[in-house]
């Protein structure tokens, strides 16, 4: 298997796995060992809480997070 593909794999297995990023919309790209998170989370903490847990997968050269928070709506 190609090694961007298996570190993807190893992302995503990561980020299933773990509590704290439960429920995350995040997707994950990987190129030449950088890998890119896109997608929304639930706030500061939780975009914190993934990059985290991605930088713990072996074999991550570079990380670039580009994971928006979600706005919630005011409550009226």
């Amino acid at each position: 298997m190609n090694p961007d593909m298996e570190l993807r794999h190893e992302v995503f297995a990561v980020l299933n796995w773990d509590p704290a990023v439960s429920g995350a919309d995040v997707d994950v790209r990987v190129e030449n060992g950088v890998v890119t998170l896109t997608g929304q989370v639930t706030g500061l903490a939780m975009r914190h809480a993934v990059e985290c847990a991605v930088r713990r997968v072996q074999g991550v050269k570079s990380l670039v997070n580009e994971l928006t928070v979600r706005s919630v709506p005011e409550k009226s």
